[in-house]
Parts: structure tokens; sequence; C-alpha cells
């Protein structure tokens, strides 16, 4: 029996699920100023498996545009991530009879592919992802290349100067990390962050009309993501020291294998989807769901 699963708007998507911040966007991007009225939202529902939806796409004339935001920790898998994602997209927009028995060419959207990435790992302002990168031999069949954006606030950021909402996103969550490093707990410091929001006019309006949202999904956000931190730390931990006691690349392997086994077993009590522990663990769906068979999980 599947467990059921309840997907939660992210902070990101929540904020620019909107024609005029989209547009607002796009312009500090590209440098193509365009009207909310050119817009129309392609959203996908469900393409990954993630309790946290934090992707947008839009189409702007013939144009497929996709944003992405990183879920906290660096991942250069985002061009394969980008690649599901567009297929998906092609795949609702074109009958797949036309594909198979038209004779004459189909015109396709051109694909835009942008990431924005605020974890703690350091990584450039702009840099570009290449799929060709992630195959096991070169090859000039096929690329997709990811714009990945660092959006951790810097006063000298080009992008976050060049669009308002972005800056006020990436301020929002700078002060939230600000407060927990502080040491206050999540809660408040997410309410000291929408009051600081709204007394400095940053989008004040926007954190006045949803200030109850806007808590709920920090907070479920940041929940998944320390639940999954912990679990790895733990693991990792113990991995660690049964390498050290073997002493050989043999046993450090196994080692770091059983705590993987460990960590997603740990994840699985917590309710944790299969797609985040995949990629965290790099086991495949089918161990994890021997792992939650041997322990009398359903799953």
């Amino acid at each position: 029996m599947k467990a059921k699963r309840t997907f939660k708007d992210s902070l990101f998507r929540h904020i620019f699920n909107d024609k005029q911040r989209l547009a607002s966007l796009y312009a500090a991007l590209t440098g193509r100023h365009i009207t909310p009225k050119e817009i129309t939202i392609t959203t996908l529902r469900g393409v990954f498996f993630n309790d946290i939806k934090n992707d947008i796409s839009f189409r702007i004339g013939g144009r497929d545009i996709i944003l992405m935001e990183h879920q906290s920790s660096w991942n250069p898998n985002m061009p394969l991530r980008m690649l599901w994602y567009i297929a998906k997209l092609y795949n609702r927009q074109i009958d797949s009879q036309e594909v198979i028995y038209r004779s004459r060419i189909i015109k396709i959207p051109a694909p835009e592919f942008y990431v924005f990435y605020n974890g703690a790992q350091e990584e450039p302002e702009h840099q570009k992802l290449h799929l060709q990168d992630a195959f096991s031999h070169p090859t000039d069949t096929l690329d997709l290349v990811v714009d990945c954006y660092n959006i951790n606030y810097s006063p000298d950021s080009k992008l976050l100067a060049s669009c308002y909402e972005l800056r006020c996103y990436s301020i929002f969550v700078q002060k939230v990390r600000d407060g927990v490093r502080e040491g206050l707990e999540l809660k408040t410091a997410i309410r000291q962050a929408i009051t600081y929001c709204k007394t400095h006019d940053i989008m004040t309006d926007y954190f006045q009309k949803n200030e109850s949202e806007v808590f709920d999904m920090v907070n479920f956000k940041w929940d998944q993501k320390r639940a999954l931190e912990v679990a790895m730390e733990d693991g990792e931990a113990r991995g660690e020291a049964r390498g050290e006691a073997r002493g050989e690349a043999r046993g450090e392997a196994r080692g770091k294998r059983n705590a993987m086994k460990e960590v997603t077993l740990k994840l699985l009590k917590r309710g944790i989807p299969l797609g985040i522990i995949t990629d965290s663990t790099q086991l495949s769906p089918e161990e994890v769901r021997q792992i939650a068979k041997d322990n009398g999980l359903a799953f």
C-alpha cells in the first residue's frame, strides 16, 4: 500500500506563481521585457518525488521557461531533472499520434532552464550546468544547458539587484537563517523574519496578506530539511567509524553502504519520500523498498 503524500508549495513557488512577478524575474534573467498577459503558466503536478513543490514553468510565445529552486544542498544533476521535466511538458503539450504519423516536422517551444541555488555550500554567482557532463562517454548527440544562479543574499549580486521580488525572497531566507544561527527556535526566527520584511519595505503587502501561509511553508520545508540532515549526519558518523576500524578500502565501502542503509531506515520511519531517500543515499528504489520490507514498514 502506498503512503499518502501531501504536497506543499515552497515559498519560492508561492511568490513567483504570479504573472507580474514572473515578468519581473524573466526581465532580470534575460533583459527581455514582457507583459503579464504574454505569460501562460504551465507548471506540472508531481514531476518529482518530493513533498515540496519548488518548480514553475511558463510559456512566452514560442518559449517554454522552466524555473527550479534548489532544495538546500548543491545538486549537479539539475540538467537531468530538467530533461525529465521538459519531456513531461512536451508529452502533455503534443499529441503522441502526431509524432508517429505526421509527415511534417512538429514545431515545439524552445526551452530555457534556470535554477536558483540558496544552500550553504559556496557556489559562483552564475554558472552553466551541462547534461553532457553526466554521460559515461563523450558524445555530441545530446546536451541540455541549465543557467544556475546563486541567490544567497549579497548586495553585490547583479541578479538580485535587477529583480525586487527575488531580492526580497533572498533577504527573507537570510533573516530566517540568521535567527536560527543566533539560537532562536525556528518558529521564532520565521516570525521575526516576517516582521522584519513587513517593516522594511520588503514585499510588505505580500507578507501582510500571506503571513500564515509563509510561516507554514517555511516551517514545513525546514522541518523536512532538518529531519534529513540529522539522519544523514548520524549515518555518516557511523559509517566513518566503521571505515576507520577496518582501515581498508573494501571495509570503508561496506561501512558506508551499511551506514546508508541505516540512514534509509531512519528516513523511512520519518516518512521521507522515496525520491529524497534515493537522491540522498544513492540506493536504488528497489533497495529502499527491500529495506522497508525487511523491517516491516509499509511502503
